[in-house]
């Protein structure tokens, strides 16, 4: 294979074209580049092959590098009949929402408009956003990509009433297309309906077993229906496709946590300590593994730099609350869990820890 490639390379560049064709059309762009420049490394101004490698790079939401291949291509004095597109949607991932606009100046199809309220969105002009999502329905062109971006609009702002068509619209388009699915599985969250999201991300993990988004997105929406047999599954990839990564090594530890396992929760955490500060649910988990394991100061100084920065957020009041209490500072704990404890729809375990902490506090008095 190897001395067919050497005695004819054009049929080489041909091949891992076409398979690199196929890999961008399946979404694999992962795949799709490593083919494209195997036939660049063959012929490195294939016009075929740097037009293919530019919308590779502007998929993978590297506009920088789509710029610079975009570049290459006028060199050689050809360019793709929407060159201007590619560039501006380039531009718009490099944060140059301005001179994207410049570009798009006289342009109305479908994809025109999608970039334009990007741009908008860009810029914070939320009502130029959706007159160019209007717009772009009525124009002429593919608008697969425009729905999928005009339901995302509408998902950051948590409007799923506005969201809702534009995800249908999507649905009926482009059904199988990973950007369809993940706004399907948005959708579903925001509307409480967490098996159907899952359903959404899983089939992107089908797909692409290692998808850092869909394996997240996965493993909370499980959780919330009582999966755990599959979620123990998918943190499990998580942590083998992304070792250093800080949120699954969280998960990871997380079901240990829920098994008990405290001792093993400690060092799993310990081991990436430095990481772990850094990430607050970790630090917190880290915190509490160490109060379980009784200890009391190394577990105060992971909670008490938390309860700080988050006094409202309880779960981090009732662990520190835990904390001092074991170690005989009752009224510094009553001082933190009281406040979540006399609200009118406080947890029962919020009341107990308070009169707890305040029994301690009257007989030290």
């Amino acid at each position: 294979e190897i001395s067919a490639c050497l005695v004819g390379s054009e049929m080489c560049i041909r091949d891992r074209l076409a398979e690199a064709q196929e890999h961008f059309a399946g979404q694999d762009y992962v795949s799709a580049q490593i083919d494209v420049l195997a036939a660049l490394q063959e012929d490195a101004s294939d016009p075929t092959a740097l037009e293919l490698l530019a919308r590779i790079q502007l998929a993978m939401g590297r506009g920088a590098d789509a710029n610079l291949t975009l570049d290459r291509l006028k060199d050689a004095g050809v360019l793709p009949a929407d060159a201007a597109l590619i560039e501006a949607e380039a531009l718009l991932q490099s944060g140059n929402h301005r001179a994207a606009l410049t570009l798009l100046r006289g342009r109305e199809g479908a994809e025109s408009w999608r970039l334009r309220a990007l741009a908008a969105a860009m810029a914070g002009d939320n009502d130029g956003a959706l007159r160019a999502f209007a717009m772009g329905k009525g124009a002429n062109g593919d608008k697969r990509r425009l729905f999928v971006a005009e339901a995302n609009h509408h998902l950051a702002r948590n409007d799923v009433d506005a969201a809702r068509p534009a995800v249908r619209q999507a649905q009926l388009l482009a059904p199988d297309n990973v950007e369809t699915l993940y706004v399907s599985a948005r959708l579903a969250e925001q509307e409480g309906e967490p098996e159907l999201a899952a359903r959404a991300y899983m089939a992107i993990i089908k797909r692409f077993p290692a998808d850092k988004p869909a394996l997240l997105g996965a493993i909370q929406t499980l959780d919330m229906i009582g999966r755990i047999d599959l979620v123990r599954d998918l943190i499990a990839r998580g942590r083998t496709a992304y070792p250093e990564d800080v949120e699954f090594l969280y998960l990871e530890a997380s079901l240990q946590a829920f098994d008990g396992n405290w001792f093993n929760v400690r060092k799993m955490l310990q081991q990436h300590e430095a990481m772990v500060i850094e990430h607050d649910k970790a630090r917190g988990l880290y915190g509490q593994a160490l109060l379980e394991l009784g200890q009391l100061e190394q577990a105060r100084a992971q909670l008490a730099p938390l309860h700080r920065r988050y006094p409202d957020n309880v779960a981090y009041a009732r662990v520190l609350t835990r904390t001092l209490i074991a170690s005989g500072e009752h009224a510094a704990a009553y001082a933190i869990i009281g406040p979540f404890a006399g609200r009118r729809d406080a947890a029962i375990i919020d009341r107990q820890l308070a009169e707890e902490a305040a029994r301690g506090r009257a007989s030290a008095s």
